[in-house]
């Protein structure tokens, strides 16, 4: 039989992450960034290009392993993505 404990609603501070308050906020700023990358209809070669950053590291943030990355450089993705394409 199991047996379910609950404790917060953040995961990641229950199993002692260190920048456990960081992980859901950067989570969801890279959900925005791969919608407005999927809606503008660019490929992440060009999305890389305009936000200055190689595709590998994109690639690294859409895939889930952006703990290396501040918030405030996703952010910056983000919002670069959101202005209008020249």
């Amino acid at each position: 039989m199991f047996c379910f404990e609950y404790g917060n609603s953040n995961v990641y501070a229950q199993l002692g992450f260190a920048d456990a308050e960081e992980i859901p906020l950067k989570a969801n700023i890279v959900k925005d960034i791969t919608h407005s990358i999927r809606a503008s209809g660019l490929k992440v070669s060009e999305a890389a290009t305009l936000l200055d950053t190689s595709q590998s590291d994109l690639l690294l943030a859409l895939c889930g392993k952006f703990q290396s990355f501040r918030a405030a450089e996703l952010r910056n993705w983000r919002d670069r993505l959101s202005l209008p394409l020249r």
